[in-house]
């Protein structure tokens, strides 16, 4: 038997698969991090592209916003916003004058263990520290992108003197590539401006990785625009949330830069004619809930066999993520889908396209009367999963994708 160790909300989980069995694990390039998050961002504010640096921003008297993405994971935020506190500092900021603002805008509410990482670093406690809600809470509309997106977003943000967005760069199934940007688009913005701009991605083919003519990576450049965001600070993550490299600046310049870090890291080679395919979201900064976790599917659809079954390890703590797929969880139509649009409609359309050709067992700590009404079978544990296949499957050659909302696979 080979052990194989996957992530799944914020620790690993184990399965066990005979070896004759076994066709492959793939797993992310992990690349080389940083040995210290906090001097890789100092570092990057101090060389910042296309952009005056920090200290050359700032003016006496003014109030500072430092947006992050409350998805990202809380060691590397803690790091980054006390890497440019701490810069700040140097020159004479007070602490009063500055906000973080915590994006939430696909969680819907803040990470407890980022609000208490946040909270517990020393000297913090004096700033103040905005959760950003996205239905109600105090937002402000700034304007209409060239897609027809109206952008509202959290007011504490546009309101500050001198804008900072901070993101993580890594593969997206919208927008094609996250960064600075996608922190004000989705994670500062109101479910309303979330919807009109997802919407686009039913008419556009989207490769993750990539972000040359996606419409979603348009709306959510302007959207950072329109918020008159004065420094993005790019942090290139791997597949398991380590930093590689910051690029600070000027948003559309660093963006880029920090796009070509990245690469195809992404990218993993897996095996043709599984049986079945075990795939987990990637743990914690994913699998929060169903709905920005099942883009894992999207990813292994184009390698999986017709028949196949396809194990998806999701916790989903947090429940399905979007009303979208309670709601529309009957539908199978893609019309249909598109003009009852709602977030989650598209979800729900890769589910069901899933389901006709391959059998999805959601391993989860998901209600099955939540998860059933979409097709997906419940099961508690990966291995409880694998033993009831083993019993009823003649064809039982798995292969293992450890991250599979970060990777895209392919075949050889």
């Amino acid at each position: 038997m080979v052990e194989v160790w996957l992530p799944y909300g914020k620790t690993d989980t184990h399965i066990s698969i005979p070896l004759r069995d076994l066709l492959g694990t793939a797993e992310p390039v992990r690349g080389e991090p940083v040995a210290n998050v906090v001097e890789e961002v100092q570092r990057s504010l101090k060389e910042p592209i296309d952009s005056r640096t920090l200290d050359e921003l700032v003016r006496r008297g003014v109030k500072i916003a430092v947006a992050v993405d409350g998805a990202m994971i809380p060691h590397l935020v803690v790091s980054a916003v006390y890497g440019i506190v701490q810069t700040l500092r140097q020159v004479e900021v007070p602490l009063d004058d500055i906000n973080i603002v915590v994006g939430n805008g696909l969680r819907g509410r803040s990470d407890p263990d980022l609000m208490k990482s946040i909270r517990a670093v020393e000297g913090f406690q004096s700033l103040r520290v905005v959760e950003h809600a996205p239905v109600g809470g105090n937002v402000t509309s700034i304007g209409t992108t060239t897609g027809g997106t109206e952008i509202i977003v959290n007011s504490a943000y546009v309101d500050s003197d001198l804008r900072i967005a901070v993101g993580d760069v890594r593969p997206d199934h919208f927008s094609g590539v996250k960064g600075a940007q996608s922190t004000i688009l989705p994670s500062l913005s109101q479910t309303a401006s979330i919807e009109r701009s997802r919407n686009r991605a039913f008419n556009v083919e989207i490769v993750p990785g990539y972000f040359e003519g996606n419409p979603i990576h348009d709306d959510e450049m302007e959207a950072a625009r329109l918020a008159k965001t004065d420094l993005a600070v790019n942090l290139v993550t791997n597949g398991q949330g380590e930093l590689l490299k910051a690029y600070s600046g000027d948003l559309d310049a660093s963006m880029r830069e920090a796009t070509t870090s990245l690469g195809e890291s992404h990218r993993v080679r897996v095996e043709a004619n599984a049986d079945i395919i075990v795939v987990s979201a990637g743990g914690s900064r994913y699998d929060f809930d169903l709905y920005n976790s099942v883009w894992a599917l999207e990813g292994i659809l184009p390698v999986a066999r017709r028949g196949a079954t396809i194990v998806l390890l999701s916790e989903c703590t947090e429940g399905l993520g979007a009303d979208g797929l309670e709601t529309l969880a009957q539908i199978d139509t893609l019309n249909e889908l598109r003009r009852r649009y709602m977030l989650g409609a598209r979800a729900v359309h890769l589910i069901k396209t899933a389901l006709r050709t391959n059998e999805v067992i959601l391993v989860s700590a998901l209600p099955g009367y939540l998860a059933e009404p979409l097709g997906l079978s419940v099961e508690r544990t990966a291995s409880e999963a694998l033993r009831n296949l083993a019993q009823r499957r003649r064809g039982r050659r798995t292969q293992v994708v450890t991250h599979g909302c970060y990777n895209v696979p392919y075949v050889s």
